[in-house]
């Protein structure tokens, strides 16, 4: 992809960020076409956009998530630093006009894990994190219809994020097997979605490691940052005025309302 074409692809999208616009699809001769093109307009969106990013969120770590979007492989996208929340936010519904929702395990780094040419292995990931969260990320494409424009095209849109909401930290987490973690999603206390950490490439931890890996050719990952590893409870839609809870059990909830 051109440098004009993604810079193009990277406006178009930012001024659909500011603007809480919808796109149909992007423009052909600015469409990203391979993943590698994604990142290339996700980099360029992040600085148009102008706001440091908090984080990052996994995309499409499970295989429900996958069938979704028709995704063969995990992806990456940017979390914007203003767009992560603590837990009982309240999100206008008129900024979040799709309201995906979806309970995530989420870690924030303690340490960076730097760019460099041999891979990371579990141990060294995961002596990394500071902290894990219960969180829910707020999917919030840029299109009108995300499910039917290309891969590439959401990927390109900061992976179809709007926000994320973190809920308290869990202590001694490390002492726990996260892939047999429960997690349920309700609205207005009805369960709409239940799974488990093991739908996170059989733990989320191994999800960090994919992640840090990805990036360790691509700048790495800084200490601070928070990294949201996919959805335990599939993809579901909010309605505008409604009240939303994750249920970890015992490692916690966390919550966001929609007004």
């Amino acid at each position: 992809m051109k440098a004009e074409a993604a810079a193009g692809a990277a406006r178009l999208l930012a001024e659909a960020w500011r603007m809480g616009a919808r796109l149909q699809d992007m423009p052909a001769e600015i469409r990203p076409k391979t993943l590698a093109d994604s990142y290339r307009v996700q980099e360029r969106l992040v600085a148009e956009i102008a706001i440091a990013p908090g984080g990052w969120k996994i995309g499409c770590t499970s295989a429900a998530a996958r069938k979704i979007l028709k995704a063969r492989a995990p992806f990456a996208g940017r979390v914007i630093g203003t767009r992560i929340f603590a837990s009982g936010v309240i999100l206008p519904s008129s900024g979040y006009a799709v309201r995906g929702i979806e309970g995530e395990f989420a870690f924030r780094l303690k340490s960076a894990l730097p760019a460099r040419k041999r891979a990371y292995g579990r141990a060294e990931v995961a002596a990394a994190v500071g902290a894990l969260h219960p969180a829910i990320e707020v999917v919030d494409p840029r299109f009108a219809e995300f499910t039917k424009v290309s891969l590439p095209c959401v990927v390109a849109d900061l992976g179809a994020n709007g926000a994320l909401v973190l809920g308290p930290a869990v202590p001694r987490w490390r002492t726990l097997n996260l892939a047999k973690v429960a997690v349920r999603m309700t609205v207005d206390s009805q369960t709409v979605g239940e799974g488990t950490g093991g739908a996170v490439m059989g733990n989320p931890i191994d999800a960090l490691v994919w992640l840090a890996n990805w990036a360790r050719t691509r700048g790495g990952l800084a200490a601070g940052e928070i990294v949201s590893t996919g959805t335990c409870t599939g993809f579901q839609i909010a309605p505008a005025s409604c009240h939303v809870v994750a249920d970890f059990g015992r490692l916690g909830k966390v919550a966001v309302d929609f007004s």
